[in-house]
Order: C-alpha cells, then sequence, then structure tokens
C-alpha cells in the first residue's frame, strides 16, 4: 500500500493535519470494526489500521523507500526490541476509540516476540501474555474427551502468564521507561505488607530477603523474623523485580524509609526504599524459563488423564 492508496482508503485529499487524520480514522473504525457494526470480516478494519499507520509517518518524519534493499528488509509494524529468544510470539493490542473518544474494543496491530516499552499500554500488555497463554494451553491438550475444572485452568494460565512476562520484560530498559534513577544502581520506592501481628520496624531499619513463595519476596529482619513481603506502588514493577530476584539476576538493599502506617482493605503497609544492582546470570534465564514453560504445558496436557 502506497500514500495515495492510504489516502483514498482514509477519505483524505492530503491538507489534513495530524488531529484531523485521527479524528477521521476514529469515525472510520467506529463504522467498521467487528466490535461495533457486528460483522465478523475484519479485512476492512485491517486495510484503514494498515493505512492510518502509513499516513501518520509522515507526521512523526518518517520515509517510505522503494529501494531494493529495503524491500528484502523485513517489514516490522511495531518499533519496540524484540526477545528472539523467547517461546513465542505475542500480539500487540490497540485500543480502539469511537468519534467522541470512548473505548470501542481492541484490535491486534502486530505479533512478533516483542519486547514491552511504554509506547504500549501495560493492561494490553498483561491482555496480550493472557491471551496468548490460553492459546498455548488450548494446543496442549489434543483432545477435549476431559475439560480442565476452570480453578485448575486458572492457575496454569496464571503461572504461563507469568512466565511469558518475565521473556518480554526488558529489565535495565524498563526500569529507564519507568523513570527510575539508574546512578550505580536503580532506586525504586517500594513497601512491605506486614504481617498481622508484626511490629512496625523503625525507620531506617534494613530488611532482608527471606525467599519466595508464589512469586512473592518475604522479608525478615536482623535477627530473621519474617515482617511480611514486598510490595511495589508500581504495579508494573512486581513483573520485573520478582523475576530478576527469583532467576538470582540482581542484588537488592531495602531500607525503612518511613513508620507510617498505611492501609488498604485492612492490609498494613510500611514505606521502603529499594536499591536493585543487575547482575550476570550464569546460566540462561531465557532457556531456563523455556523449559519451564514446557513443563507446564506438557503437566496441562496430561491434567486428569
Amino acid at each position: 500500500m502506497n500514500k495515495s492508496q492510504a489516502r483514498k482508503i482514509l477519505g483524505l485529499d492530503g491538507s489534513e493535519n495530524e488531529r484531523e487524520v485521527k479524528k477521521k480514522y476514529r469515525k472510520l473504525m467506529h463504522d467498521h470494526h467487528p466490535d461495533s457494526s457486528g460483522s465478523s470480516d475484519g479485512e476492512i478494519a485491517a486495510k484503514i489500521n494498515t493505512a492510518y499507520e502509513l499516513i501518520m509517518k509522515s507526521f512523526d518524519g518518517g520515509i517510505v523507500t522503494t529501494s531494493s534493499k529495503s524491500k528484502k528488509s523485513k517489514k516490522k509494524n511495531w518499533n519496540a526490541k524484540e526477545n528472539k529468544n523467547a517461546y513465542c510470539v505475542r500480539p500487540i493490542f490497540h485500543e480502539v476509540e469511537d468519534f467522541d473518544g470512548n473505548s470501542i474494543g481492541t484490535i491486534e496491530i502486530a505479533r512478533g516476540k516483542y519486547v514491552w516499552t511504554k509506547d504500549e499500554e501495560f493492561s494490553l500488555f498483561l491482555k496480550s501474555l493472557y491471551e496468548t497463554s490460553k492459546e498455548l494451553l488450548e494446543n496442549a491438550r489434543p483432545t477435549l474427551f476431559f475439560q480442565v475444572p476452570d480453578v485448575i485452568k486458572q492457575k496454569y494460565l496464571a503461572d504461563l502468564t507469568y512466565l511469558l512476562t518475565g521473556q518480554f520484560i526488558d529489565s535495565a530498559l524498563t526500569l529507564k521507561e519507568l523513570g527510575v534513577l539508574d546512578i550505580d544502581a536503580y532506586k525504586i520506592s517500594a513497601m512491605v505488607e506486614l504481617g498481622a501481628d508484626v511490629v512496625v520496624p523503625k525507620v531506617g531499619t534494613t530488611l532482608y530477603p527471606a525467599g519466595i513463595s508464589n512469586h512473592r519476596l518475604y522479608l525478615r529482619n536482623k535477627v530473621s523474623e519474617i515482617v511480611g513481603y514486598l510490595s511495589f506502588k508500581d504495579d508494573r514493577l512486581y513483573y520485573v523485580i520478582i523475576p530478576l530476584l527469583e532467576q538470582k539476576r540482581a542484588q537488592v538493599k531495602m531500607v525503612v524509609a518511613d513508620k507510617t502506617l498505611k492501609s488498604r482493605t485492612r492490609k498494613r503497609y510500611v514505606d521502603l526504599d529499594l536499591w536493585i544492582r543487575l547482575i550476570d546470570a550464569e546460566t540462561s534465564a531465557v532457556e531456563s524459563t523455556n523449559l519451564k514453560i514446557d513443563e507446564l504445558l506438557k503437566k496441562y496436557g496430561k491434567e486428569g488423564f
């Protein structure tokens, strides 16, 4: 598709500014998106989306080339780093809005082994991995003779989604994307969720990792008493920090920053200053995770038989 064809699809004459193009795009997607029109054929919506991306490149300073080199190169329709060793590809979702700016659903705009960047809504990133996990689990069971109970299926989905998330998170890149300061180590605002009968630790108290269970890092004081587990003000960091610690790819230091108790649904939290230093792993974390995914899928395939 060239720009002339793209303008024809979008109904443009070439004089429109970026805002006007976006407005036209939203109106067309509202009229033709399968979720809003009831049609099962997404071909028109896909063409509209491709045309829109091509036209928007001109506003971003993008250059469309027809050199032989570019023709031979693999087309990439999402501008992000890829993890070539990831277990599988995943979809990139884009939220579609109607003429008034209201969400009417999501569409897939790319598919590949792309790592997360802030250009992708984190909620849609998690949706991408959840949908990918569902596909993997469906393919792991060649017969539907015995249906896996929902409570068991959801446990497999949660574990598989968590494993996949670690493959599409570039730890150093993500910490920078989230605005975490990088000097000698990354400094992160975190919290500890205190146990029910735990005395509130004093400001300046150093806490230490006590072990990870069910993807939670439990913390202890200097006399080895468990005080609670690590939590984050930014939920996205959970998918960065915990996998790093599980894979022994980071060192941490944690100090109580504020003794003021905060409560959420009867749970007690105290602020922490957390410093994390990335270290090189001795073994390939990606290969290790791929093996865990294989084992999980094989186990699910045999569940109930």
